[in-house]
C-alpha cells in the first residue's frame, strides 16, 4: 500500500512540474524603450494565455539580482496588444505603460517600444 502512495505522490509531483514549466521558457528577448536597449539576450518568457506573455520575470528558483532587472508585460488583444514595464530595474511591478503596439514578425512595436520574443 506505501508503495502504491508513492508512486502517486511521484507521479503528481511529474505532472504539476510539467504544468508548471510548461507556461515557462527561455527564449532570445529584446526589450527596447526609446531606443535604448533594456533586454537583449536570453530571458525567461512567461505565458500568460491567449498570445499574451511577459518576458524578463523571473522564475522561482531564480532569486532577486541586487541591481535589478527589467521585465515587461505584453496583454495580446486580437492583431494589437497593450504593454507595460518596470521602468526603475529596482520596481518590482511593471506601473509604467508601453501603450499600444502593433505585431511585426516576432515582435510588438509601436513609436515607444520594441518587445520581441525569438
Amino acid at each position: 500500500m506505501r508503495s502504491i502512495v508513492v508512486a502517486g505522490a511521484i507521479a503528481l509531483c511529474a505532472v504539476t512540474g510539467s504544468a508548471a514549466n510548461a507556461a515557462d521558457r527561455w527564449a532570445r528577448c529584446e526589450l527596447v524603450v526609446r531606443g535604448k536597449t533594456y533586454i537583449n539576450g536570453r530571458c525567461n518568457v512567461e505565458d500568460m494565455g491567449e498570445g499574451s506573455f511577459a518576458l524578463g520575470v523571473l522564475r522561482d528558483d531564480q532569486p532577486i539580482p541586487r541591481k535589478g532587472f527589467y521585465f515587461a508585460y505584453v496583454d495580446v488583444n486580437g492583431d494589437t496588444a497593450e504593454a507595460k514595464w518596470n521602468e526603475d530595474r529596482k520596481e518590482m511591478h511593471a506601473n509604467a505603460s508601453l501603450g499600444t503596439l502593433m505585431r511585426k514578425g516576432a515582435c510588438w512595436v509601436n513609436d515607444i517600444a520594441k518587445i520581441c520574443v525569438r
